[in-house]
């Protein structure tokens, strides 16, 4: 027999030893589980305020140093996962390239599994398939299944780690058709997420499997004081049988919780933290002994970021600058977003829209803002007066064009319609559909949370959905009756076509003008310096 191969043999013993004795005891086994949430394919660092000063957090580069680590800690049982939406609604370093870059870059960074988003969606199945095509790793998705039976990828992935088999089941999200635009899911069903993601932790069980871990693409609407989450993946834990840990997404929570027995695990998106996931089994007695999860913080300055990804992003950044770095005018104050409340961002662009139209209003949802203004995006010029570390101070702010490619990675296009007094009614009362009343306030993470221009509206997020909405008005004060009143407005291709529940606007009026993107920015240019405030547009009945 080969030195070699015995000295290879030697060390994975010594390895899988060690994992054991960290445990406790020789017959328990570890397996450890690094997961992101939502990451966008965010390639580049976010600036986030930390302790007075702000520092730059995540980025591919960053986080593959990150993931190595925690490999190393327990090399022969780490797998590391996400659970949807690592490409799509990408910033434009990565939109601009197909998403050709997030995925590459997932491969560097070592993800190991990953289920399908709502974003995954976002330009069709085709686009899909052909980046999964470039994907080093498997997706699963137990739900997803078209009439005739056919599956857009398996619906689990049984590994063995440390000597103990491990079943991943991939569950996508059930609302994707109607929260993506019409026909992109194609002939693709979603079938709820408890019956699907139970029949196949029973399947796995059948197989083998001691662990069964579920990546959902569902997370929480809102987390309260306590650590107690709310929403659809609560429910989830609540019926699973045979799972021991449920990875949510999708919402941009920080979820650590034990749900009836079942594990929960979220993480804040775009890889601003990361969740270290640690189960024990132990093999005489055949049982999971003990599960615990540990979010971080993927600091850049705390490491040295990988060369090889660094290289990737380099060489995408460099083919895209000539047209990102473009200087547009200037912010007055940082331009923030929101999905719970009445934004600066939004109502930026609502009034952008409603002036260059005509019209008596402007909506668009909250999801369809992916960054503030300015944006994580990284100019070459640090002369530049940019938020992130290294570039010069501000206010003012220097808005680029690749500011408005990161807010509106979409491409989606104005358009002008015509609506009802009761149309109008019933799409507010689709904007405040979702979230909940928490600790005396409103939270909300689903992006079809409404910004507006040209009127205001109050509702009450602790009566029923579909009742909520408790008055309307033009921004003159004037009410606005559930009545057959007609009325001028513009909104997004998106919205107009039905997406995010906004079932009732597509009423034959509509007329297709301009990208948004391109909107916002020619108003950026034509005003030099912009601002915005919150005006109380919004607001929750007290």
């Amino acid at each position: 027999m080969p030195r070699t191969f015995v000295l290879r043999l030697a060390l994975v013993l010594a390895l899988a030893a060690c994992a054991r004795l960290e445990s406790g005891s020789p017959d328990v086994g570890r397996i450890t589980i690094v997961d992101i949430s939502d990451w966008h394919g965010q390639l580049e660092p976010v600036g986030v305020v930390d302790g007075g000063r702000t520092r730059q957090v995540g980025g591919a580069a960053a986080l593959k140093t990150y993931f190595d680590a925690e490999r190393a800690a327990n090399p022969v049982g780490t797998l590391v996962v996400t659970a949807g939406d690592a490409f799509g609604g990408t910033p434009p370093l990565s939109a601009f390239f197909d998403d050709v870059p997030a995925v590459l870059a997932a491969n560097l960074m070592g993800i190991d599994v990953d289920t399908l988003g709502n974003h995954n969606f976002d330009h069709g199945v085709d686009r899909l398939r052909a980046l999964m095509a470039r994907a080093r790793f498997p997706y699963v998705a137990a739900n997803i299944v078209a009439a005739d039976g056919t599956r857009l990828v398996p619906p689990s992935w049984l590994v063995t780690l440390n000597g103990i088999k491990v079943g991943v089941v991939g569950i996508g999200n059930p609302e994707t058709p109607s929260v993506v635009a019409v026909g992109r899911t194609g002939e693709f069903q979603f079938f709820p997420p408890v019956p699907a993601m139970n029949a196949e932790a029973g399947a796995l069980r059948a197989r083998g499997a001691e662990v069964v871990i579920v990546l959902a693409h569902v997370g929480a609407i809102a987390v309260a004081a306590d650590g107690s989450p709310r929403g659809q993946i609560v429910e989830m834990a609540r019926g699973a049988r045979g799972v021991d840990v449920l990875i949510g997404d999708h919402t941009d929570m920080t979820v650590n919780a034990v749900i009836d027995g079942v594990l929960v695990v979220e993480n804040r998106s775009k890889g601003v933290e990361y969740a270290v996931i640690t189960v024990d089994y132990d093999r005489r007695a055949r049982a999971v002994v003990s599960k615990t999860a540990v979010h971080k913080r993927p600091w850049t300055d705390a490491v040295r970021p990988d060369p090889t990804v660094q290289a990737l992003i380099e060489e995408y950044r460099a083919r895209s600058r000539p047209l990102f770095d473009v200087t547009v005018g200037e912010a007055a104050v940082r331009l923030d977003r929101s999905r719970q409340e009445e934004s600066r961002l939004g109502n930026l662009e609502t009034d952008a829209l409603r002036a260059t139209y005509g019209t008596d209003f402007a909506f668009d949802v909250s999801g369809a803002l992916r960054d503030d203004v300015p944006s994580t995006y990284q100019p070459a010029d640090h002369r530049l007066r940019r938020p992130a570390p290294g570039y010069s101070a501000g206010p003012p702010w220097d808005v680029v064009e690749g500011d408005f490619h990161a807010v509106f990675p979409f491409n989606n296009v104005a358009v002008t319609f015509r609506i009802s007094g009761r149309a109008l009614w019933a799409a507010l009362e689709n904007s405040v559909s979702h979230g909940a009343w928490v600790d005396g306030r409103y939270r909300n993470g689903v992006g079809r949370f409404l910004q507006v221009s040209g009127l205001r509206y109050t509702f009450d997020p602790r009566r029923p959905p579909g009742r909520r909405v408790v008055a309307v008005t033009r921004a003159s004060a004037a009410p606005i009756a559930p009545d057959e009143t007609m009325y001028t407005a513009v909104t997004s291709d998106f919205v107009y076509n039905g997406g995010d529940g906004y079932a009732n606007l597509a009423n034959g009026t509509g007329v297709t003008r301009e990208p948004i993107a391109e909107t916002i920015s020619r108003a950026v240019r034509a005003r030099g310096r912009v601002t915005a405030a919150v005006e109380g547009r919004i607001n929750v009945a007290q």
